[in-house]
């Protein structure tokens, strides 16, 4: 047999092997979802947005179990495969999360677990029986360390158990549950789990730089700082761009509609309407701007010790849908002093695959970048 034919062979086998997963990134308006070949690495199959009615999730909080069930089983509809298992790299709600830098001994790996518990303890306002944590060793860059530097992520187990029971019930196979902004960083940073770091694909290049991605939704705005290839710290603002249409409709005593349309077109425009657009939204991003900057010394003064990691904070990407908000990269790089640019949710992934990225259009793929996440740690988790 060539290798060309056995080449195709094993791809025919895969595609009924190898469990196809979907990244859904879940939030209290919308389920995105984004979904691989399971035999083309980086080729998207599907991808889209399926609306949540408002009161079935309430800041992460999921109030109508059998309306979100029915929400999730109309977004496995519209991936296909209706009849065949299909695995689920989901978000969980930032809001509800904990997540934690600390330093452990420098104990062999398989004690790090029993070290953690104490500083879960003492780090975390739950008892640890009552959580459903993760962790992460960070890598020093440089050698000689005296100790480990771990990223804890907690949940209450309620919360956990409540979207897992969701995801299977509307025929999901529940393969990897995180951050939001853990996935967001995978997808424009190649930020990576230690585990994936393992595998030959890996996308984390382990950069010592820092950075910030910030992710603008329909009612927040996630802040996560990473460096050394790991999510460090995180942080949510009550800025989104429902707050920025407000503000827009009430300056300006125009429709909803109307301000949704001036929000796109216009943004942050000093001149428009005579300047009462941008004396509406300053406000609102000088709240950003605010918050970006605490963080940004919160780093300095506090975590840049990561051995071998950047000592500050060099760039910053944005994405979510409201990141297209024009003038707000040129507004806050002249608020903090750092470099600011759209994010690609792409990242690395021409070192992966010998196929093209896939086109989909760069204003929609920040909206997708926290489901372009997921589905690539999806792809890895198989």
């Amino acid at each position: 047999m060539s290798a060309m034919i056995r080449e195709r062979v094993v791809q025919w086998a895969d595609r009924f092997i190898r469990l196809p997963v979907a990244g859904l990134d879940i939030s209290d308006r919308s389920i995105k979802y984004v979904k691989f070949s399971p035999v083309r690495r980086g080729v998207i199959e599907s991808f889209g947005e399926h609306a949540v009615a408002e009161g079935i999730i309430v800041e992460g909080r999921i109030e109508r179990m059998l309306d979100f069930i029915a929400a999730l089983r109309e977004v496995r509809a519209l991936l296909g495969s209706r009849w065949r298992l299909m695995g689920a790299a989901a978000s969980l709600p930032e809001e509800k999360s904990f997540l934690r830098l600390v330093q452990v001994p420098n104990v062999k790996p398989e004690e790090i677990a029993a070290a953690l518990r104490w500083q879960i303890e003492g780090q975390i306002p739950l008892p640890a029986e009552d959580l459903a944590y993760d962790y992460q060793v960070i890598e020093p860059l440089i050698q000689g360390v005296d100790h480990r530097d771990v990223v804890i992520t907690a949940y209450p187990k309620g919360v956990v158990d409540s979207y897992v029971r969701a995801l299977k019930e509307a025929g999901f196979q529940p393969v990897a549950l995180e951050l939001e902004s853990q996935a967001i960083a995978r997808a424009a940073l190649g930020v990576a789990p230690a585990y994936e770091r393992l595998v030959q694909h890996s996308m984390s290049d382990k950069s010592p730089e820092g950075a910030i991605v910030v992710d603008m939704g329909r009612n927040r705005t996630s802040i996560a700082v990473s460096a050394a290839g790991s999510v460090l710290y995180t942080v949510t603002v009550p800025v989104g761009g429902r707050a920025l249409e407000q503000a827009i409709a009430g300056a300006l005593g125009v429709s909803a509609e109307e301000a949704v349309s001036i929000k796109k077109e216009q943004g942050l425009a000093r001149d428009a309407h005579e300047g009462k657009l941008f004396a509406s939204l300053s406000p609102l991003a000088d709240m950003l701007a605010g918050e970006l900057a605490r963080t940004i010394a919160y780093y300095e003064d506090h975590i840049a010790h990561i051995h071998g990691g950047s000592r500050d904070i060099k760039r910053m990407l944005l994405s979510g849908g409201d990141a297209n908000l024009p003038g707000l990269d040129t507004y806050l790089a002249s608020r903090i002093r750092i470099p600011v640019s759209a994010a690609d949710p792409f990242h690395g992934m021409e070192r992966a695959t010998p196929y093209p990225i896939p086109e989909i259009p760069k204003n929609e793929s920040l909206a997708f970048a926290a489901a372009i996440g997921l589905a690539r740690r999806g792809q890895i988790e198989k």
